[in-house]
């Protein structure tokens, strides 16, 4: 009996790589509708990922906003910024660079950290009725 481990007669012995992870790249119409949703911010507000993609129209999309985001180079004038998690937080780890320079940003245009949060009562976008309309008539 042969042994499981033994290769086969005239096989040579391959060795087995990881595979490497393609990049998910968002459908250019979904990306283009999540960019034109986060220039609509107004300066001195925020945005959660899930609110972006309400917005954008493609409601439960909150991860995809987050990969457009990655993917978008920063020439093109996003206010990256003024999207936070829903949590009222930065999603950067605190103490890196991304995160100290997103809540500079954030500081400039007059929004206050209380605890690490910022009061999306306070300054989330779009107010919760008008996103409801949205919701339910499309974008204005």
């Amino acid at each position: 009996m042969a042994s499981r481990n033994k290769q086969k007669a005239g096989k040579k012995a391959t060795r087995k790589t990881p595979k490497k992870k393609t990049a998910v790249l968002a459908p250019a119409n979904d990306a283009a509708r999540i960019i034109a949703a986060i220039k609509r911010i107004p300066r001195g507000k925020v945005c959660t990922y899930g609110g972006v993609a309400d917005v954008a129209g493609l409601p439960r999309r909150a991860r995809l906003v987050g990969t457009v985001l990655r993917q978008t180079p920063a020439s093109r004038g996003v206010p990256w910024f003024r999207v936070i998690n829903a949590s009222g937080r930065i999603s950067f780890p605190v103490g890196s660079d991304s995160y100290a320079r997103q809540r500079k940003h954030l500081e400039n245009e007059g929004i206050d950290f209380v605890g690490g949060r910022v009061s999306l009562e306070r300054y989330g976008w779009p107010p919760r009725e008008k996103m409801l309309d949205e919701l339910v008539w499309g974008p204005a």
